[in-house]
């Protein structure tokens, strides 16, 4: 179940596809467990073993909390803000988002040019 695909949105930018992932992926994830938290509470306990005390919609948003501490504790920027985005360039990568046409229908919680803003407003 493939989250929505924003870090391709990148493209014109500087940042590595594998960064930008990191930057926007837990935000994706929150955006998600809204409507369809089931995946990502089965995946918790296996990705983080502490987890598993955790039930329902509290282990779905706590895997989303631990993915954002691990890439601190990797060392990875932490925002688009950090990364040089400037703010006015959100508007343009939400726009760009919703080209992402075949990957937008595979994700689990329909998503608006708004919803995408949203998401990287959360980001930035």
């Amino acid at each position: 179940m493939p989250p929505v695909n924003l870090q391709v949105s990148f493209g014109p930018s500087h940042i590595p596809h594998g960064l930008s992932n990191a930057l926007v992926l837990p935000h994706v994830l929150r955006f998600n467990t809204i409507t369809a938290p089931q995946p990502y509470f089965e995946l918790a306990p296996f990705v983080f073993p502490d987890l598993a005390r955790l039930e329902g919609q509290e282990r779905a948003a706590a895997f989303c909390g631990e993915l954002a501490a691990l890439s601190r504790v990797c060392g990875l920027q932490q925002t688009l803000r950090a990364m040089d985005i400037p703010e006015h360039f959100l508007p343009r990568l939400a726009s760009d988002a919703m080209n992402q046409t075949r990957l937008l229908v595979n994700n689990p919680r329909p998503v608006t040019q708004e919803d995408a803003l949203a998401i990287y407003r959360a980001a930035y």
